[in-house]
């Protein structure tokens, strides 16, 4: 039995059943968390969810429900909503063990401080995004995006999803530059540890502020660098880890021969 870890996965951007990388977060579900664990989900694991319509429920019904099967083996989830993921709130009101939050999370563990956030108001350069976000956290948006059918937001919303990924294979290092020196900013205020996604960009750095040392760690892109973040009680710093041996890519179902 497991005394307790922290878990951390961001920018999965999960577009289907049919996507070899949701399959292997079921499987990760079943297999790498474990009674008492915390499970940190940091924004954009789907590639589209906006509201609690049933055409997303319906295409990720099954992941649903093994998120909300995980208060049976008493796991905590704490969602933060990404830029491709949100208004979500309701998807899981009467599940006590998920916690779903729109943007920081500030977190006291094993006698250490933890900021967790999605990391997509850091960019303040990119002012097109910027602003695309007020937009949507915008109450009387929010009430609309409530009243327009599903169906609608998933057509509109695909398109401006795959347009809005902004993932290239060299991620830029100018953007990754302001996501350290926020880290830097939030650990000399303080945190032992700071968590962002967003960024595309896999990181992992200890900055000492005086005679305080820190952490800042980055998923990165699961589906390029097939990583996620843990913590153990008593360990000093976050480990990366591989969940490479989960991702099974799909191929077509062979025909019996009999």
């Amino acid at each position: 039995m497991s005394d307790g870890k922290l878990v951390i996965l961001s920018d999965l951007h999960l577009w289907g059943p049919e996507d070899p990388l949701y399959r292997a977060l079921l499987r990760f579900i079943d297999d790498k968390l474990e009674t008492g664990d915390k499970f940190f989900i940091v924004g954009d694991l789907f590639d589209l969810f906006v509201g609690n319509k049933r055409v997303f429920r319906e295409r990720f019904h099954e992941l649903i429900r093994r998120l909300r099967g995980l208060g049976a083996k008493n796991v905590e989830v704490f969602y933060i909503e990404g830029n491709h993921d949100f208004q979500i709130e309701s998807l899981f009101d009467d599940c006590a063990h998920v916690k779903i939050y729109s943007d920081v999370i500030h977190f006291d563990w094993d006698g250490r401080k933890f900021h967790f956030c999605h990391g997509d108001r850091i960019n303040t350069r990119d002012l097109g995004y910027q602003a695309f976000r007020l937009l949507t956290r915008n109450i009387l948006v929010q009430c609309l995006i409530e009243a327009i059918p599903g169906g609608f937001i998933d057509r509109v919303g695909g398109m401006m999803s795959k347009a809005s990924r902004g993932y290239h294979p060299d991620p830029d290092e100018r953007v990754a530059r302001m996501f350290r020196n926020y880290a830097c900013e939030q650990i000399s205020g303080g945190y032992d540890f700071v968590i962002m996604g967003h960024s595309h960009h896999l990181d992992d750095m200890r900055f000492r502020v005086g005679g305080h040392e820190g952490q800042y760690v980055n998923c990165g892109y699961p589906r390029k660098h097939r990583k996620y973040i843990e913590l153990r009680k008593g360990q000093a710093f976050f480990e990366m880890k591989s969940w490479e041996d989960l991702v099974i890519p799909l191929r077509p179902v062979q025909k019996s021969a009999y």
